[in-house]
């Protein structure tokens, strides 16, 4: 029973990770966790509907260890670099599910916390 407790915990600990800003070896993980948990999709992810997407997202960043939201906040907390390529995809894929959609619909999907993220994501990687 105890250690399926730990095991729990390991899990929860896990799906809460952000994804390292700026690593190759983890752009490659997110990519191929899209393939992967693409093949489950009629679509393609960007001809989805915002909430769709973002579904989506949560999907990809599990797969590969890592938890969307988390990595969307240590993404906009943390000194980035918008020149760094690596970084330019992240924060491209973290920006998927908003992709020309109105601000009003950002405030459906997205908690408060979230939406300053993105905003500061967007100023500094345009």
């Amino acid at each position: 029973m105890l250690l399926a407790a730990f095991g729990l915990m390991a899990c929860e600990e896990k799906q809460q990770r952000a994804a390292p800003a700026g690593d190759y070896a983890v752009l490659e993980q997110l990519a191929e966790a899209y393939r992967k948990v693409g093949e489950n999709y009629p679509v393609q992810p960007r001809a989805m509907p915002p909430k769709g997407r973002k579904e989506f997202l949560n999907k990809v960043f599990a797969q590969a260890g890592y938890n969307y939201s988390a990595t969307l906040m240590a993404m906009a907390q943390s000194a980035t670099d918008s020149s760094n390529q690596e970084q330019r995809d992240l924060v491209e894929l973290l920006l998927l599910p908003v992709k020309g959609v109105s601000r009003e619909v950002r405030a459906d999907l997205y908690a408060a916390e979230e939406l300053e993220a993105m905003q500061r994501l967007q100023i500094n990687f345009r």
